[in-house]
């Protein structure tokens, strides 16, 4: 945890205050806001035509085509299809022998929010206090990050970016890998909400609310704590959504309590309009969430457990996604060996929705690998596939405009060498809503750098 806090890169005022409420009220913000989203509008407006042809298209949703043919106009995927005619004027991309996929989805990264771990100044990934839900992971966002295109570089596209480690750690944000500033970035400001369930036990993965070498009873009784602190704030939330629909409705509400924005944040949670990811580990963990959804009708997303397989006819009956990894975790000390590894392909057939993450920055990259290590325990090669792509898109309820390769949709498009899962692949093109993005990187610019460095 850093002193500077998430929220203080905008004297924790944007990221504090809900979409809602003030930023509603204020009319500069308003404006500031709709002119960020017309200039974005605006370059995808501008984008240049591309036509992509001659290699096999996977579209994710259908048959793969071989020979096919994508048309890429004003940011947005125009065609798909065998026979395709390319329009008058159009940039060609012979595609040949190669593969046309949608770009990839990292459904849990602190992309922006740190760069190196080891250097406190460049970390802000979480606020002081257990308690956040109003703070707004996107305005701390760095749009410069070194890692973001060393990210796009092996073919991730969009990312899901939030604090973590608190018991609620605020809103997380889905955003595209390109743009100026966080909100040009910005697909959804305010996708989720991320929480981290108690556990008496020593955590493991993402903040998963562990209490590390305290003594057992220490830690159990902590955890109790924390639990019953948790669902009094849903419950005082619940009830504030309760007051604001009957003034809304015209009642009259005796000491209504005034606009808190803790509050504010978690009434589109407690109406059931904004899913929640739950940062859990253990199977006693997933069992008190299961029941925190049953109390209060949460929308859940488990992201991160360790124990998931154990109830995957649980979760496929309840509806409930899972997003796992990283896969590339060490296994724990009474796990089985392959529990990490096996666990995504368990779930999937048990018809459980999953999406993978890599849960940091510099390691996005790796978002295939970590798919890929799945495949050879069981999981399906293109149920992994969809695991990076239109899963993860349905998950955060943005599958009409991504996560596949149809007409309409967003164009974050990636011709590689082969398949993305395998690491001897190459992404060879990259573009990102209808973009063409330059793949270089940090890596790359050294290689070169190095590369022609005066001989001896």
């Amino acid at each position: 945890m850093t002193s500077s806090g998430i929220g203080n890169r905008e004297s924790g005022i944007g990221r504090r205050m809900a979409d809602g409420g003030w930023r509603n009220s204020n009319p500069l913000r308003f404006l500031a806001a709709l002119g960020m989203t017309l200039v974005a509008s605006t370059l995808i407006a501008q984008a240049p035509t591309y036509v992509i042809r001659g290699g096999t298209v996977v579209p994710v949703v259908g048959a793969r085509i071989p020979n096919g043919t994508v048309v890429i106009a004003n940011g947005r995927i125009q065609s798909v299809g065998a026979n395709v005619q390319a329009p008058a004027g159009a940039t060609i991309i012979d595609a040949t022998g190669m593969f046309v996929y949608p770009g990839m989805i990292d459904g849990g990264t602190q992309l922006g929010l740190t760069e190196i771990g080891s250097v406190p100044g460049s970390t802000d990934t979480r606020e002081i206090g257990d308690f956040n839900p109003q703070d707004v992971a996107l305005t701390a966002v760095n749009a410069s990050s070194e890692l973001i295109p060393v990210s796009r570089v092996n073919g991730v596209t969009t990312a899901i970016t939030s604090a973590t480690g608190a018991l609620m750690s605020g809103s997380a944000a889905l955003v595209d890998l390109v743009g100026w500033t966080p909100d040009e970035m910005a697909i959804k400001t305010r996708v989720a909400q991320v929480m981290s369930y108690p556990s008496a036990g020593g955590g493991g993965g993402r903040g998963g609310g562990g209490f590390g070498g305290r003594p057992p009873g220490d830690a159990a009784e902590t955890a109790s704590r924390q639990v019953r602190a948790f669902r009094d704030f849903l419950a005082d939330a619940r009830s504030y959504a309760d007051v604001k629909a009957k003034i809304a409705a015209g009642g009259t509400v005796p000491n209504a309590p005034r606009v808190n924005q803790a509050m504010e944040s978690l009434v589109p949670v407690i109406r059931g309009e904004m899913p929640v990811i739950f940062d859990v580990s253990s199977i006693d963990q997933i069992r008190g969430v299961l029941t925190l959804a049953d109390s209060f009708k949460l929308k859940v997303i488990l992201r991160g457990p360790r124990d998931a397989w154990r109830v995957a006819d649980t979760l496929a009956a309840r509806g409930i996604p899972v997003i796992v990894g990283p896969t590339t975790q060490t296994p724990g000390a009474e796990d089985p060996y392959d529990a990490l590894y096996a666990q995504p392909g368990v779930l999937a057939k048990a018809g459980v929705k999953i999406a993978f993450q890599t849960s940091g920055a510099s390691d996005v990259r790796d978002l295939p690998y970590n798919a890929a290590l799945a495949t050879a325990y069981g999981l399906d090669m293109d149920e992994a596939i969809k695991a990076l792509t239109i899963n993860p898109a349905q998950m955060f309820g943005v599958a009409d405009k991504y996560g596949s390769l149809e007409a309409g949709k967003i164009a974050n498009v990636m011709v590689t060498t082969g398949n993305p899962l395998d690491v001897r692949s190459n992404v060879k093109y990259l573009f990102i809503r209808g973009q063409a993005i330059p793949l270089t990187d940090r890596h790359t610019k050294l290689y070169e750098q190095y590369r022609a460095r005066p001989k001896p």
